[in-house]
């Protein structure tokens, strides 16, 4: 069967409604023939003849269908990141955000944070980095840096720690030279900042955050920026709620800059600085 075959209208209506079902991915009008296309790739590699027969395989509980379902999500999501992305919400946690939280909690010297759709790690890491600037007796602190993604390809290349220099496009030379090592033109993480990360698959829309051994709780900042675009409203609606009930009083949420427009957001303040609208979880 060649990838360039098209589904019928109706199987592409229940591909669509199975995989916002189980990612809450938004399929737009101009991606369904690229969704196809994906279908067709997946099908090729299982040597299935027929998309009725994919569909089936994806919609059953079995063992079988949790890893295809891991291998469709690494083609159907977007993993492009970089080190430090979107410069002015980044000044906005390094002047702003984060002191206020390292002032919150100088007593308890606990912060917990955590970088939703984390991608291949460059944002949490970038996180990292920022603590270690701002905080200058690191050791004594009691540090969580929580990465989540539903990718489990992404999360693997994320805990390895090596990047190409595209990866660090936005860095200043002085910040490469301290936190990589170049070898073979591939940079590798420095061992202390990867430490400070800890990173777990996490479906968004599926997956419970609140119960007794989960670290997605107590939360004093969520970044989860990029990943809304790509979801229904109606599922964000949802996330935003399990966000709320994971931060702490007075959190902070900071999503890309247009993201929740549209959202009834009854419990957060909207705060509004220069850089990017910040959302903090009423007390």
């Amino acid at each position: 069967m060649s990838e360039a075959e098209t589904l019928s209208a109706e199987l592409t209506e229940a591909f669509i409604r199975l995989i916002t079902k189980h990612t809450g991915l938004k399929i737009r009008e101009r991606e369904r023939e690229i969704l196809s296309q994906k279908i067709f790739l997946r099908m090729k590699a299982l040597k299935i003849l027929y998309p009725e027969i994919y569909y089936k395989v994806l919609a059953s509980s079995t063992i079988y269908s949790y890893v295809e379902w891991q291998k469709f999500i690494a083609i159907l999501t977007n993993t492009e990141s970089y080190f430090f992305r979107d410069k002015e919400q980044f000044n906005l946690l390094r002047n702003h955000i984060i002191p206020e939280i390292i002032k919150r909690q100088y007593h308890s010297k606990t912060i917990r944070i955590c970088s939703a759709g984390c991608s291949t790690g460059e944002e949490p890491y970038s996180l990292a980095i920022l603590l270690k600037e701002l905080i200058p007796n690191l050791e004594e602190w009691n540090l969580m840096i929580l990465g989540l993604d539903i990718n489990k390809e992404a999360l693997k290349k994320a805990k390895q720690g090596i990047y190409t220099s595209w990866s660090l496009r936005s860095l200043d030379l002085r910040t490469i030279q301290q936190y990589f090592l170049k070898l073979n033109n591939r940079y590798y993480l420095d061992e202390q900042i990867k430490q400070m990360v800890k990173f777990q698959y996490t479906n968004l829309v599926t997956d419970l955050f609140i119960h007794p051994y989960s670290d997605f709780r107590d939360i004093d900042l969520i970044l989860c920026r990029n990943v809304f675009i790509y979801l229904e409203p109606t599922v964000i609606a949802k996330i935003v709620e399990k966000f709320y009930y994971s931060l702490q009083p007075l959190g902070f949420l900071i999503t890309g800059h247009t993201e929740l427009c549209g959202q009834k957001l009854i419990n957060f303040q909207t705060k509004l600085f220069p850089e990017s609208l910040v959302y903090i979880k009423n007390r």
